[in-house]
């Protein structure tokens, strides 16, 4: 309970506090949406796409080969 008789902010519902937002601090500018790529940034994508499509690939020929050679040592 506030014993202080200051003005208490009334609490807002998500819809009054959304109104409240300036989305255009948040929305990409035209002019900065086709801005080319520098070296950097190809090297990035370029390792993020082994990162997320190779590396995968290489973990399950490793499980595949230890798998292999497990069933040849149990089938002896």
């Amino acid at each position: 309970m506030n014993t202080d008789f200051e003005d208490i902010e009334e609490e807002k519902t998500p819809a009054e506090e959304e109104e409240e937002i300036d989305w255009l601090d948040y929305a990409q500018v035209e002019e900065d949406a086709l801005r080319p790529l520098d070296g950097k940034d190809y090297v990035a994508l370029f390792i993020a796409s082994i990162q997320t499509i190779f590396l995968p690939l290489i973990v399950l020929i490793f499980v595949l080969i230890a798998f292999n050679f497990w069933l040849q040592i149990v089938a002896g």
